[in-house]
């Protein structure tokens, strides 16, 4: 685990003046590969990142880039470190497997002033929260970026990815899985469903699309699920979702989840998720037997590209 602060100040000005085009993007990093891949490729266009690492993203080496590894209770600390880096503009991305509970915290001076903000965010489900939170985030002077305008090539295309193409059944399924995904963001509880062209089999709730699978594999294995049954998994962009944070996304561990739970494909919104590691993901795909498509959402569901 990185705890330590590298590369004052100092340098990323250094790094500017080298550099007409470089200015300090600063990056809220969880965990997963998201974060570094969007780090790299903000390098590759002259900004110079500085990463912010919470949660699952304090177990990550951060170098050679500025970076700060912060429990939630010290916050505070890392709006203070972006702004002493010269940060204006701040991307977020990275798996939280556990949401904060603030109120059992014990708050670092800085991050007191955060808290009534805080306490309201936590009110609602996670996209109320993630509004709340970037509305405080922006009153105190930063601008937030898409990852996806800084990273394009992660955004899901329209169309079939693999050789492997959907059957006739398993397109049945797509649709009701794409309507139970909708309803479900609708509500804001989650962005993931595994539907059969008959029913929906579940849909995510707090606790993750990765223990939603785990539970579709242990209905399987109970049989409640048939052997025949052509199920598929479905994540999808609410319909209310500010697009500049938490898209859906899928990765190489994803087709070895839904794999273990014996899907037949996944389909995710096209325009409206992230597709990580791609080639690893597809090779994935190729030696499982599964199919991955992006689908546009129809008008009604209120989502835009």
């Amino acid at each position: 685990m990185v705890s330590d602060v590298e590369h004052p100040r100092e340098e990323i000005l250094a790094d500017r003046a080298q550099n007409g085009r470089a200015e300090p993007l600063g990056i809220i990093a969880g965990g997963g590969a998201l974060p570094r891949i969007v780090a790299q490729e903000a390098a590759k266009q002259g900004w110079v990142p500085v990463i912010v690492a919470v949660a699952d993203g304090r177990a990550s080496d951060w170098s050679p880039w500025p970076h700060l590894s912060i429990p939630w209770s010290h916050v505070g600390e890392g709006l203070s470190f972006l702004r002493a880096s010269g940060v204006k503009k701040i991307a977020i991305g990275g798996t939280i497997s556990v949401r904060p509970d603030f109120r059992s915290m014990v708050p670092s001076f800085r991050t007191l002033s955060l808290l009534p903000d805080i306490f309201r965010a936590m009110r609602g489900g996670d996209d109320t929260l993630l509004r709340a939170c970037t509305t405080a985030v922006a009153r105190r002077g930063f601008e937030f970026v898409a990852i996806h305008d800084i990273a394009p090539k992660l955004l899901m295309s329209e169309g079939t990815l693999t050789r492997r193409q959907p059957s006739q059944r398993e397109e049945l399924a797509l649709v009701r899985g794409f309507l139970a995904a909708r309803r479900l963001g609708e509500l804001d509880v989650g962005q993931a469903a595994v539907a059969s062209p008959d029913r929906v089999i579940a849909l995510e709730g707090i606790e993750g699309t990765r223990e939603m699978l785990e539970r579709v594999r242990g209905l399987r294995a109970r049989g409640r699920i048939g052997d025949k049954e052509p199920c598929v998994l479905v994540k999808t962009v609410k319909p209310q979702q500010d697009r500049r944070f938490d898209l859906p996304a899928i990765g190489p561990s994803t087709i070895a989840e839904a794999a273990a739970a014996g899907l037949r494909g996944i389909g995710v919104s096209a325009g409206g998720a992230l597709i990580i590691e791609a080639d690893r993901l597809l090779s994935a795909a190729e030696v499982e037997g599964l199919f991955v498509v992006g689908r546009a959402l129809p008008p009604e569901t209120g989502a835009s590209a």
